[in-house]
C-alpha cells in the first residue's frame, strides 16, 4: 500500500464516532481527514473527546464542509444515515456506515424490524454486512459496508 487512507468521519462527536476516531489515530495506515459535528463545528475534537489530548490538533467540521476522500465511515443516529447518504456517497468511493439504516437488503425486512420505511432502499443490497467472520470475502470487495450493531 502506498502512502495512508484519507479518512474522515460523520458524526465524529458521538460515542462510536469518537471511539472510531480513537483507534483510528493510531493506525499506521490512515490519515483522519476530516471529521463532522454540526453542533461542534468549529471546536477542537478534544473538547468533545478529553480522552484525544495530545493526540489529534483536530477540529470538528459541518457535514456541509466536507471534502472528498479515500474512506468515509457514517456514525450518524438510526434514521439519519439514510438521509444523508446521497450526498455522502458523492464524497467517497467507499463508507462504512455504523448505524443500522443499511444492515437489512430489502425493504419489506427494514419496516418489518425497524418499523420505518427505508427512503432509498435501492442502495440496500449494495451494502456488506460487516461481520468478518460471515463476510470477510464481499468486504474486502465492497464498496459500503454496514457494520454490525454491537461493533
Amino acid at each position: 500500500m502506498m502512502g495512508k487512507l484519507k479518512v474522515s468521519i460523520v458524526g465524529a462527536s458521538g460515542y462510536g464516532g469518537g471511539e472510531l476516531l480513537r483507534l483510528l489515530l493510531s493506525h499506521p495506515h490512515v490519515e483522519i481527514f476530516q471529521v463532522t459535528s454540526e453542533r461542534n463545528a468549529g471546536k477542537k475534537v478534544t473538547i468533545v473527546h478529553p480522552n484525544l489530548r495530545g493526540r489529534t490538533p483536530l477540529r470538528f467540521c459541518s457535514v456541509t464542509e466536507l471534502e472528498s476522500c479515500d474512506l468515509l465511515f457514517v456514525g450518524l443516529p438510526h434514521g439519519r444515515s439514510m438521509e444523508m447518504m446521497p450526498k455522502l456517497r458523492e464524497l467517497a468511493p467507499r463508507i462504512i456506515d455504523l448505524s443500522g439504516d443499511f444492515r437489512l437488503s430489502t425493504a419489506e425486512d427494514y419496516k418489518e424490524w425497524y418499523d420505518h420505511e427505508h427512503t432509498h432502499p435501492q442502495w440496500l443490497e449494495q451494502y456488506v454486512y460487516g461481520i468478518p467472520e460471515l463476510h470477510r470475502e464481499e468486504m474486502k470487495k465492497a464498496k459500503y459496508i454496514s457494520s454490525a450493531g454491537c461493533n
